[in-house]
């Protein structure tokens, strides 16, 4: 396993993919902050946004890890992990690969690597925010409101982080899956930001539609993750379940509720991912 994980990560650290899909979220931070800087500054300096408050700085400060969780930011997680579970079919490699290593390891090794490069750019783009955001405020004499503890910022960063997990691994699957059926990178590719969009849309308006549908419309609203996503991420960053009104009455769910049916859904799709490859005629 060791062996099939260093032999991946060895593929992918310096691939091209990895730079423009990957290593771009911290080197973009680091850019737009420098031309926010360089703006503020060109303007005569900052402007006072009110009355300094901690707890509102600290949650500008982790605002980053509100991408992962963005169509955007996704669809560009599923880029990267299009390329890496069917990037084997364009270059004619699996037939190479597949005799001398076990098809399961084979494909937990992507997911590890996958996930690992997308831990430590995502990670690292975070604390990049924040220490620039606060660079931009001493630079351009904005206030830093007293009594901003390192743990209360640590804190936030981590249930941030947390809460950006869940939509990371979704994703992760749903393209995963694609790639290995569809043996294509751009398939996999289309395939995730159609059932990406559509999951967010669903989301948003399914209010609408119960009208409509109103048993089917609810018991797709509770099975599909859409809700459960949004759920669990406002449980972690504000401390509240989200609360859904719909024309029958509003709809919410208990956190493990949600965690459990994400979860269920990550499984459920890696678990095919890993079926059908083994499964599969590799010529």
């Amino acid at each position: 396993m060791l062996d099939a994980i260093s032999a991946e990560a060895l593929k992918f650290r310096r691939h091209r993919a990895t730079w423009g899909l990957v290593w771009i979220w911290p080197i973009g931070m680091v850019v737009l902050w420098l031309l926010a800087i360089g703006v503020d500054l060109a303007g005569g300096g900052g402007e006072v946004r009110g009355e300094p408050n901690a707890a509102r700085w600290i949650a500008d400060a982790i605002g980053f890890w509100t991408v992962p969780a963005n169509p955007s930011g996704r669809y560009l997680i599923g880029a990267f992990v299009a390329v890496v579970f069917a990037g084997e079919y364009g270059w004619n490699t699996w037939k190479l690969i597949v005799p001398h290593r076990s098809r399961t390891i084979l494909i937990a090794a992507k997911y590890v690597v996958a996930l690992a490069l997308l831990a430590c750019a995502f990670t690292l783009a975070a604390l990049l925010f924040s220490a620039l955001g606060w660079i931009e405020d001493v630079v351009t004499g904005d206030p830093i409101p007293p009594g901003i503890a390192a743990g209360a910022l640590f804190k936030a960063h981590g249930l941030a982080g947390l809460a950006a997990v869940a939509p990371v691994l979704l994703t992760t699957a749903y393209v995963s899956l694609a790639a290995i059926l569809t043996r294509s990178a751009v398939a996999a590719l289309v395939i995730g930001l159609v059932v990406t969009t559509l999951e967010q849309l669903f989301r948003s308006f399914a209010p609408l539609l119960e009208p409509y549908a109103p048993a089917l419309v609810g018991a797709a609203y509770q099975a599909l993750p859409g809700y459960h996503l949004a759920n669990i991420g406002s449980w972690l960053t504000e401390g509240g379940i989200l609360e859904v009104q719909f024309p029958s009455g509003a709809f919410s769910a208990p956190p493990a509720a949600s965690l459990a049916i994400v979860a269920a859904w990550v499984v459920a799709l890696a678990g095919l991912t890993f079926w059908s490859f083994r499964r599969q005629d590799i010529n």
